[in-house]
């Protein structure tokens, strides 16, 4: 998170105490749900992102019942965030009347440094880059697909995924990527039937990153596989450089967006990407969310095989066009087993990007329908089926007793002879 000292404050909080522990001390940015301060935590002595949601002056039950709703997506939200670093964690959460008469729920975060990817793409734009490299784009988003799939393990949906909600950390000492998903049920709060977004401020989503299902609810329910579609734009977006989609106001959007025919793939963006990863992004696109991948889990390991797939075939993973500017970022691998033995003679192919979800080895155990059986990660853990012993020494038992019984014969046989 930045400073921004031109942006107003609407709420009038710079300089208030929440709590009696939580100092705000300037405004860093605004969006459609709310107003973000850079603040201090009195007590921990550490600095803190404060966001101050916008709700409607309604009367004081509406007020308790959307706070009490607050409270448990907040708690939702800190113990997503202890199982996973790549979720922003919750410090605290209330509410406060404000200067300027308004009451409004607030929610304690920690502070990052960095900025988001929505910030980056704009920047890209501006320099005049044109697309990241699938390798680029998959290691920039691994932080984003373990984040969301310990969420979505757990039945939890975003329904705002895009690169606004998604904040660039420095990277490591070794130079990967480091990111962190945002906004973890601040959609939900504000508007949980989960009926199509409007142009209100109350919409669910941001339309241009919406599933077919987020602006037409005849055309399914929001699920898991509503972020599936989400994350593909996304990458779609890293690999163009580009806007998912190109719509000059909301009817022109909600035409594109639940067209069967025309999907924003990255090939249809402009990308050159390699077949496996244009049908992989093409499933998770398509207009039935009954088609898609049932969650990130299953789409990342789909897009995983596909890298490794184009990779041993010998395809050139490019972006759409090169730069001068164009410098690739490193991938992440798994750490190597110091047990293994050394390589000799010429390299294989690359290894798989480091992820919270490894693909397992075959099962023989059917996956779900569409999904081929390598890409498949059971949602258990299937214990080998272990053989009994007590047939085969039931059998040596018979065999040791059909042997002393012939020895006995045949030595009486020869001492009646």
């Amino acid at each position: 998170m930045h400073e921004t000292s031109n942006i107003a404050d609407p709420f009038f909080l710079v300089g208030a105490t929440l709590d009696g522990q939580f100092r705000l001390d300037a405004v860093v940015g605004e969006g459609g749900f709310g107003v973000v301060y850079r603040g201090f935590h009195l007590a921990l002595e550490q600095p803190i992102a404060v966001k101050v949601l916008k709700v409607p002056d309604e009367a004081p039950e509406f007020r308790e019942m959307l706070l009490g709703k607050f409270r448990e997506e907040a708690k939702l939200l800190y113990s997503l965030s202890q199982q996973s670093l790549d979720i922003v964690r919750a410090m605290s959460f209330g509410g406060v009347m404000t200067p300027a008469g308004v009451w409004a729920p607030y929610m304690v975060l920690e502070w990052l440094d960095g900025r988001s990817l929505d910030d980056d793409l704009e920047d890209r734009r501006r320099r005049g880059l044109r697309g990241r490299s699938v390798d680029e784009a998959l290691a920039l988003l691994a932080p984003v697909a373990s984040g969301l799939s310990v969420a979505h393990r757990r039945r939890v949906v975003h329904r705002d995924v895009k690169p606004g909600n998604v904040f660039l950390l420095p990277p490591t000492p070794g130079g990967a990527a480091r990111a962190k998903v945002l906004d973890f049920g601040i959609a939900k709060v504000l508007r949980e039937d989960g009926t199509a977004g409007t142009r209100s401020k109350f919409a669910s989503f941001t339309w241009l990153y919406g599933a077919p299902e987020q602006l037409d609810p005849r055309l399914g329910s929001i699920g898991l596989w509503t972020d599936v579609h989400a994350f593909a734009l996304v990458l779609t977006e890293l690999l163009t450089d580009r806007a998912p989609i190109d719509a000059r106001d909301t009817v022109a959007l909600y035409k594109l967006v639940t067209d069967p025919a025309v999907r924003p793939t990255p090939r249809q963006r402009g990308a050159n990407v390699p077949d496996a990863i244009e049908n992989v992004c093409r499933r998770a696109l398509d207009v039935d969310p009954t088609a898609r991948f049932p969650s990130i889990d299953e789409f990342w390991i789909a897009l995983e095989m596909a890298r490794r797939q184009s990779a041993s075939a010998g395809t050139v993973m490019t972006p759409s066009v090169r730069s001068s500017h164009h410098t690739p970022m490193p991938i992440p691998v798994p750490m190597a087993n110091p047990h293994a033995p050394p390589r000799t003679g010429q390299p294989g192919p690359p290894p798989p990007l480091q992820t919270a979800f490894p693909v397992p080895p075959q099962t023989g155990h059917p996956g779900p329908p569409g999904v081929p059986q390598t890409m498949w990660r059971p949602p258990y853990p299937i214990r080998p089926t272990r053989t009994s012993s007590a047939p085969m020494i039931i059998a040596i038992v018979l065999i040791v007793v059909l042997m002393l019984f012939t020895f006995t014969c045949a030595t009486m046989y020869a001492a009646c002879g």
